[in-house]
């Protein structure tokens, strides 16, 4: 059985990613700076969204990395002459 999501699931999936990112955006900035400033300056907006996604990647491929690094090593222990 296959662990991998179709193209479809992906793209839903990256739809709802977006509009929590959007969403939290524009909640967060109207409760730090007014309400409606998100509104008013979409580019926070943007840099928000655009930094919310950066710092997921970055968290999931170095999971990722260690996940590999951790195999690596196990096959490397497993492979090695007593």
């Amino acid at each position: 059985m296959s662990t991998y999501s179709t193209p479809s699931e992906l793209l839903l999936d990256a739809v709802r990613t977006s509009h929590g990112y959007l969403s939290s955006a524009i909640r967060i900035i109207d409760e730090e700076l007014g309400e409606g400033y998100a509104e008013a300056h979409p580019e926070l907006i943007a840099g928000f969204m655009k930094t919310s996604a950066m710092d997921f990647h970055t968290a999931i491929m170095n999971q990722k990395f260690d996940s590999l690094i951790s195999e690596i090593f196990e096959l490397y222990r497993s492979n090695r002459p007593l």
